[in-house]
Parts: structure tokens; sequence; C-alpha cells
């Protein structure tokens, strides 16, 4: 008996996922994302652990960034895990935990890594470089010599 795997499945839900992510429609990235979901950060942002949580993120994400906009700069797939460079753009019109709005505009690539179970998005683990975002907005300089 032949068994053929869709390879493209998985990467087609982070790509429904992120287009669903950029066109503010909680409704498809809810279907898309399992309620127990979990993300996993080191970024310091609060713990999302379920689909609930997850939406709000995005929402209160769009309020620092209103224009916010992810682009896939690279999918790879290996079994249930599907491992994505993005690249997020937005401009900084809202407060950003302790730090005012800039107006300035952060362009910074990031990775993640996706757990798909039953079709459902169930973990992620996301890694952006935080100083780096902080430079670009104007909130963090280097001393000069």
């Amino acid at each position: 008996m032949i068994c053929l795997i869709n390879l493209e499945s998985n990467k087609t839900i982070i790509k429904e996922f992120i287009n669903a992510t950029n066109n503010k429609d909680w409704g498809k990235l809810s279907a898309l994302v399992d309620n127990d979901f979990v993300r996993h950060s080191s970024s310091g942002t609060e713990n999302i652990n379920s689909r609930e949580k997850l939406i709000k993120f995005h929402q209160e994400e769009l309020l620092v960034f209103p224009d916010s906009k992810e682009t896939i700069i690279l999918l790879v797939e290996e079994g249930e895990f599907v491992a994505a460079r993005l690249n997020f753009q937005g401009t900084q019109l809202g407060k950003l935990g302790p730090y005012p709005p800039s107006g300035r505009t952060l362009n910074a690539d990031f990775n993640c890594i996706f757990r798909i179970t039953n079709g459902k998005i169930k973990e992620s683990w996301v890694e952006y470089d935080n100083l780096n975002g902080l430079i670009q907005l104007g909130h963090f300089n280097f001393p000069k010599e």
C-alpha cells in the first residue's frame, strides 16, 4: 500500500494564519488555531495559553502598530512542525509597554516554529530581536564615545 502525504498541508495552514492575521480576520484565525494553543517566547510577552489569548494579543498589537503586516520569507516543513522566517513591518502609533508612540516604522525579521496537530495550530515558538526593535523605534540608543 502506498501512503501519500500532502507536504503542503501544514504550510498552507501557516500561510492562511498569516493572511488571517494581516486581514484581521479573527474568525478565520480562530478556525486555524487549537483552543488549547500555547505560544512560547523569551521576548517578555505575557503568557499566551489559549486561542482567545492569542487573538487578544494580535488585537492589542494593532493598538501599537495599526498598519502592521507580516510577510513570509521562508517556510520549512518537517512532520507536524513548520519553521517560518517572517518579516514584521508596522508604524508605532501606540504605547509599547513603557515606551510612548514614536511614529517610527519597525521593519524586523523574526523566527517562528509552529506545531500543527489535527489540522490546527497547537503551539508556536516565537523569537525576535527586541533590542533591534527598540533601536529602530528610537527608544534605545548606544552611547557615543
